[in-house]
C-alpha cells in the first residue's frame, strides 16, 4: 500500500532533501491529475518537468545568468546617481542581487509573473528591501492578484507585481514541453533497450504457468538491466520484434532542441540546436552578445527596470536601467583603441573610462555615502 502512496506523491527512494526554494509544482500536478482522472500528459507541464528537458533548461540558465549577472545603475534624469539606492544594489537582504534577478526572470519566463513582497521601507514609506516571491509559494486570486506569500497574507500595499511580455512559457507552449519530453523518455527506453520488443518464446518442455512466466521474464529483465547479459536454456527461445528507429529519434531531438530555442525567443546556438542551410555566421564573441541582448533578453530587462523605475518604487525623475558593459566586452586591445577616441574626443573623461573598465562596484564606497 506505501509503494502506490509513495509513486503518487512523486517520493522514490532516490529522492533527496531539498531546499526551500526548490519548486512543488509536481506535486500539485500529481494532486490535481488524481482529483480530476487526468493522466499528465492532459495537464500543462510544471517547471521541474520543463528543466528536464536539455534545451529548455540551458535556455533558461543562459537567459536567466545573463541578466542577473548585469549590474542595476539608479539614475536621475540623463546623469547616473553619485549614491545607488540600497533596493538598487542589493533588492533582498542575505541574497546578491545576481541571485534576485536571475530568479525574477526565471518567473517571468515560466509564469509569465514574478512576486516580489516589500520586507522593509525607507522614511518616506518607499520600498528599501523585498523578497522575491516563488510561485509555488503564491497564492493568487481569480484575478491574478497575490493575496497570501508562504501561507500568510498579505495586502496589496505590500506587492510589487513584474509582468512579463507573454503569458509565460508553461501556458503558452505546453505542447512543445509535452512533445520534448516524450522523446526524451523514448531516447532513454531506446539506451536502456536497444530492442524495443523481446519474447521469451517456449519451444519445449513442461508449459510454464502464468506466475512462472512472469518471474521468467521479470528475473530476465533485471539481468538485461544489471549487465545487458541474460541466459535462457534449450527449452526457451529469445526472440526479437523490430528495431528503434535511432535516426528518427536523433532528428526528433535535434526539431525539439529548435522547438526550446523558438519557444524562449533564442538563436539555435545558444542551445546548440544543429540547424542546416543557415546563412549567419559570428566572428566573435560581441556579436553573439549583442544579439542575445537585442532580441531575448532586452524585453526581460525592459519588465524589470520600467517596473522599478516607477513612481511608487523610485522617485519620480529617479529610474534604473542595465549596464551591458559585461556581455558586451570587447578585447583589451578593442577597448584601449576605442577609449582612446573617445578621450581625444572628449565624449568622456578619463575618470569616466577607469570606471567603464573597472566596472560597477556592488557597494558603494565610504567617500560616496
Amino acid at each position: 500500500m506505501a509503494n502506490p502512496l509513495l509513486r503518487f506523491l512523486g517520493i522514490n527512494r532516490r529522492a533527496q532533501l531539498s531546499s526551500p526554494w526548490a519548486d512543488r509544482s509536481t506535486l500539485e500536478t500529481a494532486t490535481w491529475g488524481h482529483l480530476l482522472g487526468l493522466d499528465a500528459d492532459q495537464l500543462p507541464p510544471t517547471r521541474r518537468e520543463a528543466m528536464s528537458v536539455a534545451a529548455l533548461a540551458r535556455g533558461r540558465n543562459l537567459i536567466a545568468a545573463s541578466v542577473g549577472r548585469l549590474p542595476l545603475i539608479a539614475m536621475r534624469g540623463p546623469t547616473p546617481m553619485p549614491e545607488t539606492p540600497q533596493l538598487i544594489r542589493q533588492p533582498e537582504a542575505g541574497r546578491p542581487r545576481f541571485l534576485t534577478l536571475t530568479w525574477i526572470v526565471d518567473a517571468l519566463i515560466w509564469y509569465g509573473v514574478a512576486w516580489l513582497l516589500i520586507t522593509d521601507r525607507t522614511a518616506d514609506g518607499r520600498p528599501a528591501r523585498l523578497a522575491w516571491v516563488p510561485q509555488w509559494h503564491a497564492s493568487v486570486d481569480e484575478n491574478g492578484d497575490l493575496t497570501a506569500a508562504w501561507d500568510k497574507p498579505i495586502t496589496p500595499d505590500q506587492v510589487i507585481r513584474i509582468d512579463g511580455f507573454h503569458e509565460g512559457v508553461l501556458t503558452a507552449s505546453g505542447d512543445r514541453i509535452r512533445a520534448a519530453l516524450r522523446l526524451d523518455r523514448a531516447s532513454l527506453r531506446a539506451t536502456d533497450n536497444p530492442v524495443p520488443q523481446v519474447e521469451l518464446h517456449q519451444v519445449s518442455g513442461t508449459p510454464l504457468s502464468a506466475e512462472e512466466a512472469r518471474e521468467f521474464v521479470a528475473s530476465y529483465v533485471a539481468s538485461r538491466a544489471r549487465s545487458g547479459v541474460s541466459y535462457t536454456n534449450q527449452s526457451i527461445e529469445t526472440k526479437t520484434h523490430g528495431t528503434n528507429s535511432e535516426n528518427l529519434l536523433i532528428d526528433g531531438r535535434k526539431a525539439a532542441a529548435l522547438d526550446a530555442a523558438r519557444v524562449l525567443g533564442l538563436p539555435a546556438w545558444a542551445v546548440d540546436a544543429p540547424t542546416d542551410g543557415t546563412s549567419m555566421n559570428y566572428t566573435n564573441v560581441p556579436s553573439r552578445a549583442r544579439e542575445l541582448i537585442d532580441y531575448t533578453l532586452a524585453p526581460y530587462m525592459e519588465a524589470i527596470t520600467s517596473r522599478l523605475s516607477m513612481d511608487d518604487v523610485l522617485p519620480r525623475g529617479q529610474w534604473c536601467r542595465f549596464d551591458t558593459d559585461p556581455l558586451l566586452a570587447d578585447s583589451f586591445g578593442d577597448r584601449m583603441a576605442s577609449y582612446k577616441t573617445a578621450l581625444e574626443t572628449g565624449v568622456y573623461t578619463l575618470d569616466d573610462l577607469k570606471a567603464r573598465e573597472h566596472g560597477t562596484p556592488l557597494e558603494e564606497s565610504e567617500t560616496d555615502q
